[in-house]
Parts: C-alpha cells; sequence; structure tokens
C-alpha cells in the first residue's frame, strides 16, 4: 500500500484502478480531439480569446501529461494531477460567456464536449461525486450555452445527450472499478491481519516445539548421565554437554529461518543415516506454500525416528518415502526389524512420544501413526494435511453496480426520449420513425431488463441484438427513403440508442456479442453515410461515438475483471509473504526467550559437565533436579505448577523420581486444576522413591491419576476446594 501524504491509505488494487481511469482519460481527450478538428479546419467554430484556448489546451495537456506518467508517479501526484485537469475544465465552463466572440458560434467548443474524458479524471480525482457533478455540469453548461449564444441545433443537443450518457456510463464503470479495487484491499487487509496473527501464533508454537525436541534430543540424556555414578567416560560426556551447550546457544540465531526445500532436507537427512529415499507424486502449489514449522517438524521427526530404528533394529533394512497427495504430505519410514507393540510404550518413552508424535501433533493439520507388531517391523507414517492457499475474497459490488445501471437505465431512456421528441419537432412529419425508433429502444432495454438472471440466456440475447440491429437498419432506410434526411448526428441519433442496448448487454456478461454487434452498427452506418452521399468526416464522426460508447465499456470491464484475478494473485504472494515474516519472528522471538531461560537455569549446569570435573553427590543430584523439571517442561504440561511444581522439587532433592504427564491436551480450566495440583502435591510430598502423576485425557471418569510408591490413586471430584483436595480426603480412591 502507498500513502497519498494525508494520512490515508491506498491499496494496490485501487491505484490499479485509478491508473486505468487516467489512461481512459487521456484516450478519450484524444478522441474528441481528433474528430473535432475538422470543425477547426474547416473554421466551423468563431474566433476565441487566447487565454480561452489556453485554459483549454492546458486541461487537454494535462490529461494526456497524467495518462502517460500514471505508473511512474505516486497516488498523490496523480490524484493531484487529474484535479488539475478537472479544474481546468471546470474553469472552461465557468470562464466560457466570457470568451464567446461577439458575432456568436455556431457550434460549442471541443472542450465542452469532453464530458466523459472528464467525468473519468474526477472520478480519480475525487470519486463518484465529483465525477458525476463534472457530467451534470457539462451537460447542462452546454445546453444553456447552446440556448444562449448559438449552436442549439438537433445536432448540437443529441451531442450533448450522447455526451451525457457517455459520461454516466463512465461514471457508472469507473466508480464500480473504484469499488473493486477498494473492496480487494480491504479483504486483502483483513486476511494478511488475521493471517499473520494465526502465523505468528505457529510460529511460537513450532519454535517451543524445537527448543522442546532439542532439549529432549542434546540436554536430557547429558544430564541423566551426569546425575548417575556409573562408569561413564568423563571426556566422552564431557563433549557430549560442550555439544549441548553449542546447540542451545545458537538456537535463536540459526533456527528460526526458512527452511530448504523439503524434498531436498529430507533426502540428506536420508544420507546421513545412509537410508533409501525416494518420491512418489509431485509437490502441488499448495503442498509447497507449507511454512518452516511443516518442514521442521517432518525433519525433526524423521530424524528421531530413524535414530530410534537404528538404536533399537541396528540390522534391519530402513527406507524413507516422500509422498505428496493432493490433501496432504506424508513421510513414511520403515524398517524390517524387530518391531514392538505400540500400545505398549512407557510414558518416559520421550523419544517416540514427545520428539515424533508430539512434535507432529503440534503441527497445524499434523499427525503421526505407528504401525508395528512384534515380529513384523516397523512403519512410522508422518503426515500433514495440505492447507489450501491463502484465499482473498472477491468484493461483492453486484448491489452498487447495480445502482448505477439502474440510474443509467433512466438517463438512456430520458435521453432517447429526448433526442425522440426533439427530432420529431425539428423534422416535420417524421414522429411515426421517432416514435418507431424510441419504441423499438425502450423494448429492447425492457426485454433485457426483465431477464431472470445476471448474464441473459442465448435466446434473450438474440432478441434484443435483433431488435436493435434490426431497428437501427429499418431506421436508417426510413429516414433516407421516406423522409429524406441528411446523414447526421441529429438524424441519427438512434445508432447511439441501439449502441448503448450493447453496453447494457455486455454489462451483463454478453461482451463478445456487443463488440460483435458494435461491427454491425458501424458497417450499417458507413453503408447509409456512403449512400447518402454524407462527407468522409462526417462518416467518421457519427460512427465513432458507437465504438467508443461500446468498446469503452467493455474494455473496462475487461480491465475490472483481469484486475480483480491480478491484484488477488499478488494480494495472496503478499499475505503468504506476511504470514512467513510473522512465522519467522515470531518463532525468532519464542526461540530468544527459550534460550535465555536456558542460559540461566541449564546451561552453567552443561558447561560443569563440559569441564570433564568429577561431580560430587550435590552436584549429581542438582543436574537430576534440573533434568526433572526439564522433563515436566515437555510432558507436565498444566502440572508444571505451584503447589506441585515446589514440592516435586523438593522431592527430588530428596531423591524421589518423580514424572508428571499431561495427557489432556490443556483443556482443563483453572477451577478444576487447582484441585488436582493440592491434591498431588500433599501425596508427592510423602513419597519416598518414586511417583508418577497423571493428568488424564477429558470424557474419563478420573481426571487425574496419581501412582507414589507403587499405590495408584484417582482423582475423581470434578469441582472441589483444595481442602477437600487435600489427602486423606474422600475425593481419591487408592489401589493397589
Amino acid at each position: 500500500m502507498t500513502n497519498t501524504g494525508r494520512g490515508e491509505r491506498i491499496g494496490t488494487a485501487e491505484r490499479s484502478a485509478r491508473h486505468i481511469l487516467v489512461l481512459d482519460s487521456a484516450l478519450l481527450i484524444v478522441i474528441v480531439v481528433a474528430v473535432h478538428v475538422t470543425f477547426l479546419l474547416k473554421g466551423g467554430q468563431g474566433q476565441f480569446p487566447l487565454w480561452s484556448l489556453m485554459i483549454a489546451w492546458l486541461a487537454a495537456f494535462v490529461t494526456l501529461v497524467a495518462g502517460v506518467i500514471a505508473r511512474r508517479v505516486s497516488d498523490l501526484t496523480l490524484r493531484l494531477l487529474a484535479l488539475l485537469a478537472v479544474a481546468l475544465y471546470w474553469m472552461t465552463l465557468v470562464t466560457f460567456p466570457a470568451a464567446v466572440p461577439v458575432e456568436g458560434i455556431d457550434r460549442i467548443p471541443w472542450t465542452l464536449s469532453a464530458t466523459g474524458a472528464a467525468a473519468a479524471a474526477a472520478l480519480v480525482a475525487g470519486g463518484r461525486a465529483l465525477g458525476w457533478a463534472t457530467v451534470i455540469a457539462g451537460t447542462t453548461a452546454g445546453m444553456v450555452f447552446r440556448t444562449l449564444y448559438g449552436g442549439l441545433d438537433l445536432d448540437g443537443v443529441v451531442n450533448d445527450l450522447q455526451a451525457l450518457l457517455t459520461g454516466a456510463l463512465i461514471c457508472v464503470i469507473g466508480g464500480h472499478m473504484l469499488a473493486v479495487g477498494r473492496g480487494l484491499d480491504g479483504e486483502a487487509a483483513s486476511a494478511a491481519v488475521s493471517a499473520t496473527r494465526e502465523s505468528a501464533e505457529s510460529g511460537r508454537l513450532a519454535a517451543r516445539t524445537k527448543a522442546a525436541t532439542l532439549v529432549h534430543d542434546e540436554v536430557l540424556a547429558t544430564l541423566v548421565l551426569a546425575s548417575t555414578d556409573l562408569p561413564i567416560p568423563r571426556e566422552r560426556l564431557a563433549a557430549q554437554a560442550r555439544t549441548a551447550v553449542s546447540t542451545v546457544t545458537s538456537l535463536a540465531d540459526g533456527q528460526a529461518h526458512e527452511p530448504v526445500m523439503l524434498r531436498a532436507a529430507l533426502a540428506e537427512e536420508a544420507r546421513l543415516h545412509c537410508v533409501s529415499f525416494s518420491v512418489r507424486g509431485e509437490s502441488t502449489p499448495a503442498s509447497g506454500a507449507t511454512f518452516a514449522q511443516t518442514h521442521e517438524g517432518l525433519i525433526g521427526a524423521m530424524r528421531q525416528a530413524l535414530r530410534n530404528s537404528i538404536q533399537h533394529a541396528p540390522d534391519a533394512a530402513r527406507s524413507v518415502v516422500l509422498i505428496y497427495t493432493d490433501s496432504e504430505i506424508r513421510v513414511e519410514i520403515s524398517d524390517d526389524g524387530p518391531g514392538f507393540d505400540p500400545g505398549r510404550i512407557n510414558d518416559d518413552r520421550l523419544g517416540i512420544r514427545q520428539s515424533i508424535v508430539g512434535r507432529m501433533d503440534r503441527l497445524p493439520g499434523g499427525s503421526a501413526d505407528i504401525d508395528s507388531a512384534p515380529g513384523r517391523g516397523t512403519v512410522i507414517r508422518l503426515r500433514v494435511t495440505v492447507a489450501p492457499e491463502p484465499e482473498i475474497g472477491l468484493p461483492d459490488n453486484r448491489v452498487s453496480l447495480r445502482a448505477g445501471v439502474t440510474v443509467l437505465t433512466y438517463i438512456y431512456v430520458a435521453t432517447q426520449a429526448a433526442c425522440a421528441l426533439l427530432a420529431a419537432i425539428l423534422i416535420p412529419g417524421s414522429w411515426p420513425l421517432q416514435l418507431a425508433m424510441l419504441a423499438t429502444a425502450l423494448g429492447a432495454a425492457e426485454i433485457l431488463r426483465a431477464a431472470p438472471h445476471r448474464v441473459p440466456s442465448l435466446g434473450r440475447t438474440a432478441v434484443v441484438v435483433s431488435l436493435a440491429g434490426g431497428g437501427l437498419i429499418a431506421g436508417v432506410i426510413a429516414s433516407h427513403s421516406l423522409y429524406g434526411m441528411a446523414f447526421s448526428y441529429g438524424t441519427m441519433w438512434f445508432a447511439v440508442g441501439a449502441a448503448f442496448l450493447l453496453v447494457s448487454l455486455a454489462l451483463r456478461g454478453r461482451s463478445g456479442v456487443a463488440l460483435v454487434g458494435t461491427a454491425v452498427i458501424v458497417a450499417v452506418l458507413v453503408t447509409a453515410g456512403v449512400l447518402g452521399g454524407a462527407p468522409a468526416v462526417q462518416i467518421v464522426q457519427v460512427g465513432v461515438r458507437p465504438v467508443v460508447l461500446v468498446g469503452l465499456a467493455v474494455a473496462l470491464l475487461l480491465v475490472v475483471d483481469r484486475m480483480q484475478r491480478r491484484i488477488t494473485l499478488l494480494h495472496r504472494e503478499a499475505l503468504v509473504s506476511a504470514q512467513k515474516q510473522s512465522w519467522t519472528l515470531a518463532a525468532r522471538s519464542e526461540l530468544t526467550g527459550r534460550v535465555a531461560e536456558l542460559a540461566r537455569t541449564v546451561i552453567p549446569l552443561l558447561r560443569r559437565i563440559g569441564s570433564g570435573t568429577e561431580p560430587t553427590d550435590v552436584e549429581r543430584s542438582e543436574y537430576a533436579s534440573c533434568e526433572g523439571d526439564l522433563r515436566d517442561g515437555l510432558r507436565a504440561g498444566l502440572l508444571a505448577r505451584d503447589p506441585l511444581r515446589t514440592v516435586v522439587a523438593a522431592a527430588r532433592e530428596r531423591g524421589v523420581d518423580v514424572l508428571l504427564l499431561d495427557d489432556n491436551g490443556g483443556f482443563v480450566d483453572d477451577a478444576v486444576i487447582a484441585p488436582i495440583l493440592a491434591w498431588m502435591a500433599g501425596l508427592i510430598g510423602a513419597a519416598e522413591t518414586r511417583a508418577v502423576g497423571r493428568l488424564l485425557p477429558a470424557g474419563r471418569a478420573a481426571q487425574a491419576t496419581l501412582t507414589v510408591d507403587g499405590t495408584q490413586t484417582e482423582f475423581t471430584g470434578a469441582r472441589v476446594t483444595a481442602a477437600q483436595a487435600q489427602p486423606p480426603a474422600g475425593t481419591g480412591r487408592r489401589r493397589r
């Protein structure tokens, strides 16, 4: 988005719409100048003072300059140029009475007929209000000036009415284009806010998962070994501790970036473990747009699965397969080893629970399945559902467009009726022809209006085109053969009426038919002009207006459609970029905080271990306590709170092995968890050797279990007070 300089933010789509309107304004100026220059060459207009001509030509020049440099200047500069062009056009209207020659005029100056060009510039400068005001002012001024100073004939009035119709068409379609652009930008901004918020949360979750995995893979094993009195080679343990320190301290700097391509990363990981790797299917645009947490989750879970396979089935043959489908990305790690029973995985087997299943469960759309049994090998399937590409909803501006078309229809009916009435008055005896032409135009318009769907059926379209084309042909023949009318703007007023019917078809999705119909209209007019002996310049002037009217409408509608698709694509790409940036920043921030916490609590211990000195009993106890705290952080979830946390720490200092497991998933409110914590704290405080506390999944009869020194107790109270939860309260059920 760009800034207009007044604090207003302009989106890409709205800015593109303004570019197009400025270009249309410049094109219309070129057409108006080309048509009216013939009058100047024939001396058909009076001599106006130099200052008046300078204002007119300056207005045209500014419009052309704005069209040429539209894409090279800021939105503020573009709107100022458009405003200057409109101001000069209005100045031409206001100062015209002072510029009229004493001898009067035969024709209104060409600049007063440039209502359409001025309307397009006004839409850019001030929106629909200024656009409609400019159209009304130009048409009214033309009528008044013809009445006061000359040129009030059929050709002149019809020209002004047709200019009104052209200006109104530009206001309707141009206003629709701006509304579409503004709506696209609004939808994109709204989607970006929501998507970046979700992406940031996903980034934080991925960072927590990565930090937890690193703690499990690098830190816990080191602390466990350091806390025992087993005869472990000190140098080997020291080297392991130093590696853990290096990995933890570099976590924030090196792990929040975007990963390499998933296929290449998995292939490299398989190569490092000497495992065969293959790919099935092809990456789709949606699967290719998955973010870093998805890539890292799959890679990390695959790495842990391979480590487990190598540890427990060292002689087995292993393979990794990456599978792309329309709905998911799947990685299958298989071996032909001895296998195991997944249902008998111990609670403390964090390699599977945390680094494989837990890691995948925390990914958006992620899951892990373990297919194994004793004697038939193991297959671990890692799945990530492919999220669809972020969508930018297309704004529904049909109501606004329908209202504009309704206004346009009223103007059409009024202008056609005025043209027919004026022609009937000024061409005596021609009223049957004028009435027939008016009835044909209004009848075709009503048939089109009554269409039940936005896009009229082929049959209804054929009827409308037949009435428009047939009526035009009949009118041309009758005007020449029956009434002997000269070929001019005024006598051919119904040609623009037929062209506007084609515009209505284009507005309702029949642009191709509209263009073909326009070619027919032009052919009929050219033929009529040639057979009637009209000058070539006259034929061009009469034929240009239908071409401009229909061509402009079709072009703008096509541009609106193309703009919607192109800007939607740009917004989608920007949204993906914003999501990735949001994810990366959130992940880096989370990792930085986690590293700071580990630097305060764990790294000093690891560095002490890395020194290679023999630990004292107090130090071993400290290592065990720290290992327990970290393990709680990985699996304890809601149980890692006071007062339970303090009691657990004291129990571990006494040498009690305490394991806390949150299998609920975090869906317990404070009113329920508080008595559970107090209940567990009381029992663990009396433990002598081992305690395992578990928060159970929702839907179970019991909400928690606690096994202390071989005795299991269930917590079944839904909402009890802390006092009631204290042992030996009746909210627990003990059993051996």
